[in-house]
């Protein structure tokens, strides 16, 4: 066991050093070309007068810049879409909260409104000549010929099942009697 964490540790340090050894080879192959040694002479007065755009450098990697900047501008763009939708989002939230709360209040009226005892109160302040009704509510709806004629039908079937069982009882007592 001690010697694979042995050996693992020593690819892994290899490793480091053949990526450190790549990158250093990278950035002294930049720092030793000429257009970054031209770059690294340019001066604060080229840079404000614009000279250092002429630079072999620059111009090499105008489509890099051009492609960087581009794509910060969508980066930028999409940020702002983005807190735009929430800060969107957030009033919608508000608005549905409050529409919520004044529903609720709205109902919580019309559930007060609508109570029998304040309804009596109500007639009673403006000496208006009603009474409650003994009779409960009932409900009148529509004659319909398929269920009348089902609970005929039912009344018929009740009407011989009863029928039925006392001719039975009735021969059952007389056997009994005899």
């Amino acid at each position: 066991m001690p010697k694979i964490h042995a050996q693992e540790a020593q690819n892994s340090e290899s490793l480091k050093n053949n990526n450190m050894n790549w990158f250093k080879k990278i950035s002294e192959t930049i720092k030793g070309s000429e257009d970054f040694s031209d770059i690294k002479s340019s001066t604060l007065r080229d840079i404000l007068n614009g000279n250092i755009l002429k630079k072999k450098f620059i111009q090499k990697h105008y489509a890099l810049f051009i492609l960087v900047a581009f794509l910060a501008f969508i980066y930028i763009d999409n940020r702002f879409y983005c807190e735009t939708q929430v800060s969107h989002e957030v009033k919608l939230k508000q608005q549905l909260k409050d529409i919520k709360y004044e529903s609720l209040t709205i109902s919580a009226q019309l559930t007060t409104l609508s109570r029998r005892t304040y309804v009596m109160n109500f007639i009673n302040e403006k000496g208006l000549n009603l009474k409650e009704s003994p009779y409960a509510p009932v409900i009148i709806t529509e004659p319909d010929p398929e269920k009348d004629q089902e609970l005929l039908l039912q009344k018929k079937e009740e009407q011989e099942a009863t029928k039925k069982i006392e001719n039975d009882t009735t021969i059952v007592e007389e056997y009994i009697i005899n």
